[in-house]
């Protein structure tokens, strides 16, 4: 039996004028036999790019929430409507043409997948292959890895959907996927980094990704959401002490530097 395939992403307005580079990443993947889910967030120029890429197999999807929301309505659409595998990506990145086709590969012997990225910009490509600077290709990724920092986006990782469970994430959370993947992973779910497909990753100011020099306001900024993270993470209120501890104690003339740092890494 053919596993059912969703791609899920998540439109709103302001993401109109990277449409076209989604869009045609999408159209020319090697592996085609897939639904593209669409969570729409008040963008009303969707069936323009229905007709535009008459190939693809367009879900629309509305809801106007929180981000975090956004993804559970999508996540849970997925479950509710039996797809057996899922794969995220943002509308504002673009994917190697390869990408469907080179998650399913790892995914034929793992529940996840968490592929590379490379990173640009309004200027240029300029960070290829960045999280190969810290990981290995075929690298089983465990919580322990991904604790205190996180590789696992909605632009570079797929999963199987393994017991049909509608997924619960908070209003406020801000580090959804890395909320999800962590508890797959506490749940026994196994994940392999691949370096052999790319999602090459917009960088604007606002992303966390470490790249740039970190002052003290996005420094507390990303300590209070790893301090939100772990409080949500789990009913055992006392499950991650330590870690909360430690970041609680954590300042920004503390801090250590990191080279080629990962997501929420300080």
């Amino acid at each position: 039996m053919m596993n059912s395939i969703a791609f899920l992403t998540t439109i709103f307005p302001q993401n109109e004028k990277f449409l076209k580079c989604f869009f045609d990443s999408l159209c020319n993947q090697t592996y085609k036999d897939f639904d593209l889910i669409v969570v729409n967030d008040k963008f009303n120029n969707l069936n323009y790019y229905k007709y535009l890429y008459p190939n693809l197999n367009i879900v629309n999807i509305n809801s106007c929430d929180t981000p975090a929301k956004n993804r559970e309505v999508g996540i849970n659409y997925c479950i509710d409507n039996n797809y057996d595998i899922l794969i995220f990506g943002d509308s504002d990145d673009y994917f190697q043409n390869d990408r469907i086709e080179k998650s399913l590969k790892i995914l034929n012997q793992a529940d996840i997948a968490v592929n590379d990225l490379s990173l640009f910009n309004e200027k240029t490509l300029y960070k290829e292959r960045y999280f190969s600077n810290r990981v290995k290709n075929h690298q089983i990724i465990e919580f322990e890895f991904i604790k205190n920092k996180n590789i696992f986006g909605f632009s570079n990782s797929a999963m199987r959907i393994f017991n049909k469970k509608k997924i619960y994430i908070p209003n406020d959370l801000v580090a959804v996927d890395w909320y999800i993947f962590s508890n797959l992973l506490l749940e026994g779910c196994k994940a392999v980094f691949t370096d052999e497909t790319i999602s090459f990753y917009r960088q604007y100011e606002q992303n966390i990704i470490g790249l740039k020099q970190l002052n003290e306001e996005h420094f507390n900024k990303v300590k209070n959401i790893k301090i939100k993270h772990f409080k949500s993470m789990s009913m055992d209120e006392h499950k991650f002490d330590n870690e909360l501890k430690s970041l609680y104690s954590l300042s920004f003339n503390k801090r250590r530097k990191i080279k080629n740092p990962l997501w929420w890494e300080l």
